[in-house]
């Protein structure tokens, strides 16, 4: 094997793999990148227990034939070559890269990938889509529940919309968004693969085509292929939690204010050891009191805000609220009941994004 390849474009394209391809002692194949050459063009292939990605690329070949190798030493070497063109060649066992020399692994022990045939739900752009994903995905990444329900996306395509909901059972995110879909599909995506979804996607600005074949979801997007497994588990009912209008009292806070004070309690209270990140919230009036401790520390923060309804005093974990807000940029609104019912958070003039969360139990 021997091709020369644009040292930006195989960067580009290695460095996608970084997110996908870890060690594994059961399965160490899982662990390496797949690259054949042939038919004028390059192609990679990684993959996980869960999901699978190939690249292909335009590359200039003197000699036809495939490689095995870890990627993550290669893409670090690759990075400080200077020449604008990589030439690979498989020589005596190992893979010269320029002036370097790579162990390669046993190429017979790597797994058939193929595409699969598949059923387009959607298409959107690259940017727009990931955009989405970050909007819900902050309550996955901070979840400490091993439970796989609750570590993963809901995505619902229907009606020209696309709705995307997740909750590790003590809060739930739902976001709704205009987009033109071929079928109504609903799946369920693990958190994790979402993850990897969403680290190629932002550095892209492709359209991707989104679909289905039987027990996978399918991304396509110019001269790439990925696959994760879908989820067969059956996610809770939350759309009558989304439209309750039961809530009787409605605070409104300027956005930067609220998330300033915050970042303050969270300074004190991430420390604290029985009640990491948790503070009191007192509404009361036109301000807001968010009172926390810790074993060596207390602090007070008055927030303005406009109240409707009665006063109220809670227990609320300041980190969840925080993490919503950083992916606002209006006003923020709290809706609540009472000091044991569950809160719902939107920003201002957007019922499409609601955050609902559980309120903890404190002494008031």
């Amino acid at each position: 094997m021997k091709f020369s390849i644009n040292k930006e474009n195989v960067i580009g394209i290695i460095s996608e793999y970084t997110n996908i391809l870890k060690d594994n002692p059961v399965k160490p194949s899982l662990a390496g990148l797949f690259i054949e050459v042939k038919n004028n063009q390059v192609v990679f292939k990684g993959a996980n227990t869960e999901v699978e990605l190939i690249r292909y690329a335009n590359c200039n070949i003197e000699v036809e034939g495939q490689v095995f190798i870890k990627p993550s030493l290669l893409l670090e070497y690759i990075k400080l070559v200077e020449s604008e063109d990589i030439n690979f060649e498989k020589k005596d066992g190992y893979l010269i890269v320029n002036n370097a020399e790579f162990s390669i692994l046993d190429d017979t022990t790597y797994p058939d990938i193929k595409e699969l045939s598949f059923t387009t739900i959607a298409k959107e752009n690259s940017l727009q889509f990931a955009m989405l994903l970050e909007k819900v995905k902050f309550l996955t990444n901070s979840s400490s529940n091993v439970d796989t329900l609750f570590n993963s996306i809901k995505l619902i395509f229907q009606d020209n919309f696309i709705e995307l909901a997740s909750t590790d059972s003590y809060r739930l995110i739902y976001l709704k968004k205009s987009l033109e879909n071929m079928v109504n599909k609903d799946i369920l995506v693990p958190a994790d693969s979402m993850s990897v979804i969403y680290k190629i996607l932002k550095d892209l600005n492709e359209d991707v085509t989104l679909a289905t074949s039987e027990d996978k979801l399918i991304v396509t997007w110019k001269d790439a292929y990925f696959s994760c497994k879908l989820l067969s588990l059956s996610f809770p009912d939350f759309r009558p939690l989304i439209t309750n209008s039961n809530h009787d009292k409605k605070f409104e806070f300027n956005r930067d204010e609220l998330n300033s004070s915050l970042k303050k309690v969270i300074s004190v209270t991430k420390n604290s050891n029985d009640s990491k990140n948790v503070a009191t919230f007192n509404f009361k009036g036109n301000q807001l009191l968010i009172s926390g401790m810790s074993s060596n520390a207390k602090i007070n923060q008055k927030v303005n805000m406009i109240k409707t309804g009665e006063d109220l005093k809670l227990g609320i974990n300041c980190k969840y609220i925080k993490e919503f807000i950083d992916n606002t940029d209006k006003n923020i609104i709290i809706e609540a009941t009472n000091s044991s019912s569950m809160l719902k958070i939107i920003e201002e003039a957007n019922e499409n994004y609601i955050y609902l969360v559980m309120p903890v139990n404190i002494r008031v």
